[in-house]
This record gives structure tokens, sequence and C-alpha cells, in this order.
């Protein structure tokens, strides 16, 4: 899913779960929507390959990741907004995914061959 989508899917769930940050303070709750995006999809090129492009996803989109970028951002943002950047970033990875996997399920043999089977749709991007 490329950022933008990431960004209006998960504005348009924030609003309508009637998030409270997001309706006091929509500017930071959007900047740290952009950030959390930004971080959980470092190491992204554009590829001919599809295959090469979804392998930047083996660095941080699994529970391990989520809990990094939950731990990172929370310091610059601040408690309050913890349990709001880890919602966020299990919806990217879930989004991505439709899962969110254990950075060791990535070493599992033909976890990709798998993963490709079950989400085909998602594919579809690539």
């Amino acid at each position: 899913m490329h950022t933008s989508e990431h960004k209006q899917r998960i504005l348009k769930t924030l609003k309508e779960q009637g998030n409270d940050l997001y309706s006091l303070a929509p500017r930071i709750v959007e900047s740290i929507v952009e950030e959390v995006n930004r971080a959980l999809d470092a190491g992204f090129e554009k590829s001919e390959d599809p295959d090469e492009m979804l392998r930047h996803r083996e660095r941080m989109h699994h529970l391990e990741g989520i809990e990094q970028v939950t731990e990172e951002l929370t310091r610059n943002y601040g408690e309050i907004y913890k349990e709001l950047i880890r919602q966020i970033a299990t919806q990217h990875v879930r989004d991505d995914m439709n899962q969110v996997p254990r950075r060791e399920d990535y070493q599992r043999p033909g976890f990709w061959k798998n993963w490709s089977s079950q989400n085909e749709t998602l594919c579809s991007w690539l």
C-alpha cells in the first residue's frame, strides 16, 4: 500500500472511532501517522522485482517492529500518545501483511511463498 493510502485509511479509522486525541490535536496525530508510516517503510525501494519490494517489510513489519516504533515515537510525543502510536503501527502492518507476524516468522522456509498465495489481492499493487 502506498504511503498516502496508509495515511488516508488510518485517519479515516481514527475519525470513525471518534478518537479523542485525533479530535483534540489533529495536526499532531497526522504527524504521528506520517512518522509511523515512514519508520515502518524505511528501506523500501521501487524495483522491477516484486519480491525485492516486499523484502523491506522484513525489517519492521512485525510485532517487534511495532514495539520499536511505538517506543521511539512515544519518547518524541509523550506517553499520552503511546497506545495511539501502537494502534497506528499495528494497522499499517495489518494493511500490508494481513496479519502481524513476529520477526522470526520471516525466516521460516516458504514464508513469502505462503504469504503471497494467501494474499494475492494485497500483492496487486506491486
